[in-house]
């Protein structure tokens, strides 16, 4: 597979579980429900289906940790405030940046601009910048500060 269509794949498979984190975030829905909907929606690869399901999960019971750094980072902004396509956007690329050890793991730069363009794509005015930086100052923070 080129690394065309494997790009063109994760793109659409992140805006997909921005989709699902934003929808779980604001219902009471059950992940696991969720997650099947939406892959079979979005009719993806049998390797979609698992990135999806794996960055979905991850991001979803890794959240806590997530918010507990973003609000660490960001002081200014309460996570609880903060837009909803924002913080599913964070959670999506800190959850692959800190916590996700698979095999076939997209680099950090690629990660940080795709977490970037979907918060242009779906977010604010300002939400490209305002996660650029949140990933820029988590992967340029010194081992000691952790």
């Amino acid at each position: 597979m080129s690394s065309r269509t494997v790009g063109s794949l994760r793109h659409r498979v992140r805006a997909a579980a921005l989709q699902a984190l934003f929808e779980l975030d604001q219902t009471t829905h059950d992940l696991d429900s969720v997650v099947a909907r939406i892959s079979d929606d979005e009719m993806f690869s049998a390797e979609g289906r698992d990135f999806f399901a794996r960055i979905v999960n991850g991001a979803w019971v890794n959240r806590q940790e997530i918010d507990d750094l973003i609000a660490k980072i960001a002081p200014s902004w309460p996570v609880h405030q903060m837009p909803g396509v924002d913080i599913a956007v964070l959670r999506i690329a800190l959850f692959e940046i800190l916590y996700d050890a698979a095999a076939d793991k997209a680099p950090v730069k690629a990660v940080i601009n795709e977490a970037v363009e979907l918060a242009k794509h779906f977010g604010s005015d300002n939400s490209g910048r305002f996660v650029n930086g949140v990933l820029s100052t988590v992967v340029n923070k010194p081992e000691s500060e952790e």
